[in-house]
């Protein structure tokens, strides 16, 4: 074989990796890209979740409170 055609598939086949390695690191960034946006949307998660829980402890105490409330008044109610 020819040396210079040996060179020639040579440099296709450097030109073919170089082109595929481009194509890698952006879908390797787009993935990086992906999994920053995941682990922002899990954090949004966990804060949505522990403020849920904590106004649904809020309106349990304000619910307790009623009841009581409406316990007096009725107690009230009877008496007068």
């Amino acid at each position: 074989m020819d040396p210079t055609k040996v060179f020639e598939v040579l440099d296709r086949k450097v030109e073919k990796l170089l082109s595929r390695l481009s194509s890698l690191e952006g879908e390797n960034d787009r993935l990086k890209s992906e999994l920053a946006s995941a682990r922002r949307f899990e954090k949004d998660a966990a804060d949505s979740k522990g403020l849920v829980e904590r106004l649904e402890r809020e309106q349990e105490v304000v619910r307790e409170r009623l009841e009581r409330l409406v316990v007096t008044l009725e107690a009230a109610d009877k008496k007068g």
